[in-house]
């Protein structure tokens, strides 16, 4: 093996403290001298104040297994001539290919350059670098190193991007729900991580409902997953603890040695939100500046915006409840017409006095609101999945109703086009799994139109028998036939 490369000329300095994160790299050559020597020129290497993880394979097939074990790995150092002339290539096309590993940045060293030949190797495999082993200085290895550990943090840079825009444009269909609106934060807060300095960790508090303490909602980095759903004081460093009141009631921002705290003021609300990033590994610019104002400022107006329909949900139940609530308080069957006498009727036959005026009330709250949720595409069947993401985001106020009426109606309206053997839209609903009280609105519905146009009652059985075990239950539909006369009685 040659001297330059054992580096026996190169001073050595003593191993600084490093984070506990570390950039992973992969050392695989058959020969054990290459592995100690590229650790000992490269133990004190640090970028962006994390040192290197060293991982060893001495052969072909525990390349492979080791590119497994590892697939977060920045770099390899790869040996092309091991148990065969070409089993460091035939790595290199594994891990591009069947491992589809196309972000670990491959160095290839070779003590037989000809074996190999540079200008072919480069063309016909994905590789990022490639050195002889006679050249392969201490100084140069330090080179190689930097520069493909500053591709590989580019490439996840603009791939932890990619993840936090594709969060960003699946919540943007339908902002204002409130999923989507927690998709909606996530991505912009994973994307924060990698634009602000690779931050270790990004936390998004949100004030309580009773403006007491801040719980995260959105975490990226370094223990995101504890850190959801906790006050934002139990999971804060020390450092930044320090400063987390002052920030709150100034309504102000922190810039520590190596974290942010910003306040994000609400409009509609007493408090707003906190956010903050940590563990950076560079000192802020004027352009990081704007992007976190810009963040602060715009991510608290979208989230406004999804408090102030929450209120408008909330609005909407108390008034659909306090509508029924009236019509049940002055209910009188003698009173009642159409769908609804006929809904109370067959109520009455199959559930209790009050359960019989709940159910008549909520056809009157379930035709009102019918209309407004009809596809207009020309094959509605076809679009029903998206029309039905439209109703339940329209019907979301109907669905925090407290009155029996108001859940009768929401449940009817969700299942209105849902099948006893399984074949409706829009979750395929099947057998018992679809309400009583929804089979009783949507028969009293079908009844009174039958009604209206004049068809006898032996008529109207013929087509509910036609129906048994298809859109109604079996003995479902017995009772109904059994107590027809009377719900349709004038």
């Amino acid at each position: 093996m040659s001297n330059q490369f054992m580096f026996a000329d190169e001073p050595q300095q003593a191993q600084p403290a490093l984070l506990k994160d570390k950039w992973k790299v992969l050392i695989v050559d058959d020969e054990p001298e290459v592995h100690a020597v590229t650790k000992l020129a490269l133990s004190d290497f640090e970028f962006l104040g994390r040192g290197l993880e060293f991982h060893s394979a001495f052969s072909g097939e525990e390349a492979r297994q080791l590119v497994d074990q590892h697939p977060d790995a920045a770099i390899l150092l790869l040996d092309v001539v091991m148990e065969s002339d070409d089993a460091g290539l035939k790595v290199a096309r594994y891990i591009r290919e069947d491992a589809d590993n196309h972000y670990t940045r491959i160095i290839l060293r070779t003590g037989q350059p000809g074996q190999a030949p540079e200008r072919t190797v480069i063309v016909n495999y994905d590789i990022n670098d490639y050195k002889s082993k006679t050249e392969l200085t201490a100084q140069k290895l330090f080179t190689a190193v930097m520069s493909s550990l500053r591709s590989y943090r580019d490439i996840m840079s603009v791939d932890q991007s990619r993840q936090g825009l594709e969060k960003i444009i699946e919540a943007s269909a339908n902002l204002y729900t409130l999923q989507p609106m927690q998709q909606f934060v996530d991505g912009i807060v994973q994307q924060l991580s990698w634009v602000i300095g690779g931050a270790r960790q990004t936390l998004y508090a949100t004030a309580t409902d009773d403006g007491r303490a801040y719980r995260v909602v959105a975490a990226n980095g370094e223990d995101s997953q504890v850190a959801m759903g906790q006050t934002l004081r139990s999971v804060l460093p020390a450092p930044a603890l320090a400063e987390l009141d002052s920030v709150i009631q100034n309504n102000s921002h922190h810039y520590g040695g190596d974290f942010v705290l910003m306040y994000c003021r609400s409009h509609c609300r007493p408090q707003g939100s906190v956010l903050f990033i940590g563990g950076m590994s560079r000192a802020l610019t004027d352009d990081d500046h704007h992007v976190l104002k810009l963040f602060a400022e715009n991510v608290q107006k979208a989230q406004d915006n999804v408090v102030c329909i929450e209120d408008t949900d909330v609005l909407m139940a108390g008034i659909a409840d306090q509508l029924v609530h009236l019509q049940a308080s002055h209910f009188a069957s003698e009173d009642v017409a159409g769908s609804e006498a006929i809904a109370y009727r067959l109520g009455k036959a199959l559930f209790d006095e009050s359960t019989a005026i709940d159910v008549s009330c909520a056809i009157t709250l379930y035709a009102r609101a019918k209309p407004l949720l009809a596809c207009i595409e020309p094959n509605a069947a076809a679009h029903e999945t998206s029309c039905q993401q439209r109703i339940a985001t329209s019907l979301r106020g109907l669905k925090n109703g407290q009155q029996q009426a108001t859940q009768f109606a929401y449940t009817a309206l969700m299942e209105r086009l849902e099948r006893w053997d399984g074949l409706g839209l829009p979750e395929g609903k099947k057998g018992n799994s679809i309400a009583e009280s929804t089979q009783v609105i949507l028969v009293s519905e079908q009844i009174a139109d039958w009604r209206t146009q004049g068809l006898a009652e032996s008529d109207m059985i013929t087509r509910l028998q036609d129906e048994r075990g298809r859109y109604y239950s079996p003995d479902f539909l017995d009772k109904v036939i059994k107590h027809i006369g009377v719900a349709i009685a004038s």
